[in-house]
């Protein structure tokens, strides 16, 4: 399921907020008692039965489908929907599952302390237990105190499991029984090694409980509590949902950077989105300059205005401009950006900010220090390029870093472009030549379920189809090539006058007369019919060549080529680039290689 919007009146301290066309990634901001909270206590509570907001929720699944005799259901503020209820109430899950359903991760994540139940070695699995439906909705601190007897419980079984699997098959091997029956432990092992490089999560004895401890680089063995209290929050929040195989739910947080460093934010929200295949939503309520600047091109970035008394409480910064001047004000003021210490990356785009959700993830995992800043087209990175130094040395403790798309450049513009070693162009023309590899894009398409309503997609339909999609893009190639290449060699230079101190206005109007003329002779000798006709019959077989070698992939313009396999494909552009860069990170951080080199030379 997931929320396409809602409505909440007279809540105090919310008077009137409302929020349509919900994306999968949604981030509410706002000052303190702004009223995050309390719409997130009103969410939770109209999913349990009890209508404290207006909702409407689009069925992800056939079930739902089923169950709300549409694609929709909509619930009224103060009014009873059975439908819903019956719907919530029918959760039942068993075997680790949790599919459909509301996951709340609230801000209190403070555990005391944990009490340890004893487990006897004949105890039975947990997960063959019927999980409640409402087991997510409970507080966190809860839930730990359930996690970590769950664990102890859990790795008490695993004997049971394989004695029994010993005793069902005794022609099976012991690598096979082991194969077929991990160690439940094992999975904990693996996200805790993601999220705290060269730390490595130790056993547990399941006859004597205790809390978890952990190995550091030098090979000591220290108990959990010794890690930051950063570190600990991110692993007890992914333990906890790791335990079910959440799908299709709708997952809230509420200020997911409580505690974190920048970096831990980001490794917290990007392991959750991993979560459940890209099917479920997420809610954040949050603080972090870091997340809203990230996201807020996406249109789903949300400021509470706790002053606003008559309309729509919440404004989405993606639509604000420089007529909300007093609301951009308040919002500066609550969510300032501060970079101090960092290595400011600044990026081409046409969706810039768009483009900075990629080199933001990729940054991340390569370079965590570094803060992404979109600035639009390539001619502002080369103005920033020309006086990046004086920034950097009159701005205490901030590094000042670029990168372009390479466009028609030769080797020799590149060469010259990156001498200085603080821009970097990108090898392939644009960013989204690194999304056109038909591999990753069947695996996004699976992961988003597209291969349930389009039968047809294979990893071969989509190598064939952008092979066709690049063949037909031939035209707008051969176009979009002339003008970078007109732009970039050809160009009308504006006259200099040489000792103008010594000229009078006469004089001064004849060199410019002159340099004018100069200019304009340039151009005519340079851009005849007979010269342009040559290079645009050079570029045609260049071109024709590339669909032949397959070098189309970095060479024509992929920005067109990836929107339209996504058309193809029957997915949002924005859904698809997600998913494609955390399926390249997870599994296929090669196809980024290239990326990956820049930001290692920004250390």
């Amino acid at each position: 399921m997931k929320i396409l919007s809602l409505e909440i009146k007279d809540y105090p301290p919310i008077k009137n907020l409302k929020i349509e066309n919900l994306g999968n990634i949604v981030i509410i901001a706002g000052a303190n008692g702004s009223g995050k909270t309390r719409l997130k206590n009103a969410l939770v509570a109209s999913l349990q039965g009890t209508p404290s907001m207006s909702i409407q929720i689009k069925a992800t699944r056939d079930e739902e489908t089923t169950s709300f005799s549409g694609d929709t259901i909509t619930a009224q503020q103060g009014q009873q929907n059975q439908i819903l209820n019956n719907y919530m109430s029918s959760r039942r899950f068993g075997r680790g599952r949790y599919v459909g359903s509301l996951v709340q991760i609230d801000s209190q994540r403070n555990i005391q302390t944990t009490k340890y139940n004893q487990i006897s070695f004949q105890v039975t699995d947990p997960d063959d237990q019927e999980t409640p439906s409402n087991f997510y909705y409970q507080n966190f601190t809860n839930r730990w105190q359930d996690f970590m007897n769950y664990v102890h419980q859990k790795v008490a079984a695993h004997k049971n499991n394989l004695a029994e699997a010993v005793e069902s098959n005794p022609t099976m091997t012991g690598s096979d029984i082991l194969n077929q029956h991990p160690h439940p432990l094992e999975k904990y092992k693996e996200i805790f090694a993601q999220l705290l490089p060269e730390k490595e999560l130790q056993d547990i004895n399941p006859a004597s409980p205790k809390e978890f401890q952990y190995k550091d680089a030098n090979g000591q063995v220290l108990p959990f509590n010794s890690l930051s209290s950063g570190e600990q929050e991110v692993v007890k929040v992914i333990f906890d949902v790791a335990r079910k195989d959440i799908k299709h739910s709708v997952i809230i947080v509420d200020e997911p950077e409580l505690h974190l460093h920048p970096t831990l934010t980001f490794k917290l929200i990007e392991t959750l989105k991993a979560i459940g295949d890209h099917t479920n939503q997420f809610i954040f309520l949050t603080h972090s300059a870091d997340l809203i600047s990230t996201y807020y091109s996406t249109g789903n970035v949300y400021f509470i205005d706790a002053e606003q008394t008559g309309s729509n409480q919440a404004h989405q910064l993606s639509q604000l401009n420089h007529s909300h001047k007093e609301l951009v004000q308040l919002i500066g003021e609550n969510l300032g950006l501060f970079a101090v210490g960092k290595k400011l990356v600044f990026v081409e785009g046409e969706d810039s900010s768009i483009d900075r959700l990629t080199y933001h993830a990729i940054a991340q995992k390569f370079l965590p220090e570094a803060k992404i800043v979109p600035v639009g087209s390539v001619e502002n990175v080369i103005t920033l390029n020309a006086f990046e130094q004086q920034i950097r040395e009159s701005i205490f403790g901030i590094d000042l870093y670029m990168i372009r798309d390479r466009d028609g450049l030769s080797q020799e513009q590149i060469n010259a472009i990156e001498g200085g070693g603080k821009i970097k162009c990108l090898k392939k023309r644009h960013i989204e030549n690194y999304f056109l590899n038909a591999e990753v894009l069947f695996k996004v398409a699976e992961k988003l379920y597209l291969t349930t309503t389009n039968t047809d997609l294979s990893q071969d339909f989509i190598e064939n189809k952008l092979k066709e999609i690049a063949q037909e893009s031939l035209g707008y190639n051969l176009l979009q090539n002339t003008k970078e290449f007109l732009a970039t060699n050809h160009y009308f230079k504006i006259p200099t006058v040489k000792d103008l101190d010594k000229k009078n206005l006469d004089e001064i109007k004849a060199a410019i007369i002159a340099g004018i003329n100069d200019s304009l002779t340039e151009l005519s000798n340079a851009l005849t019919e007979a010269t342009i006709n040559t290079w645009l019959d050079e570029e045609k077989k260049k071109l024709e060549a590339a669909l032949t070698d397959d070098t189309w992939v970095n060479e024509f313009h992929g920005k067109i080529i990836f929107s339209k396999i996504c058309s193809v494909m029957g997915g949002e552009l924005l859904q698809v680039r997600q998913a494609y860069v955390d399926t390249v990170l997870e599994e296929k951080p090669e196809v980024f290689d290239e990326i990956k080199v820049i930001f290692e030379s920004f250390k």
